[in-house]
């Protein structure tokens, strides 16, 4: 007999690059994308959106409940470096800081989730992020 489980778990990741610089740009910005993307489902998460800027990354996903957060967000920022990195032929790598934020959202305010990760770059040109939804420092929701 198998187990049904029945789960509305919505998580925003967020990260940064070591030290925060701007090494997510042309190809790496789009590599990253493109492996982060991948693992999400290799992983069994379902990618609601996912956006980078020049020194971070936010993702907001589904996780089943058996899913580790931690676990999770360790293989997904593992895989999008390791497999971007080898294909690099110009010696700029990626160096992801230790640590992540992650927030757990509600269902109801996922679209303005959505909206905000999608818009990054016109949200950053304009000064309008939300510190809540830009920590990744200790002192924020971490996990390693």
């Amino acid at each position: 007999m198998s187990v049904r489980v029945f789960s509305q778990l919505y998580y925003h990741f967020i990260w940064t690059t070591k030290n925060r610089q701007p090494q997510l740009t042309g190809y790496l910005h789009n590599c990253v994308l493109e492996v982060i993307a991948k693992n999400v489902k290799d992983q069994g998460g379902r990618l609601i959106a996912l956006n980078a800027m020049p020194d971070h990354v936010h993702l907001l996903v589904s996780l089943s409940p058996t899913m580790s957060p931690s676990f999770f967000i360790g293989k997904v920022k593992g895989a999008s470096s390791y497999n971007c990195n080898k294909s690099v032929d110009d010696g700029k790598l990626i160096y992801w800081q230790n640590g992540f934020g992650v927030l757990t959202v509600r269902e109801g305010d996922l679209d303005i989730l959505i909206n905000y990760i999608e818009n990054q770059q016109l949200i950053h040109e304009q000064r309008k992020h939300i510190e809540l939804f830009e920590k990744q420092e200790p002192d924020a929701v971490i996990g390693e």
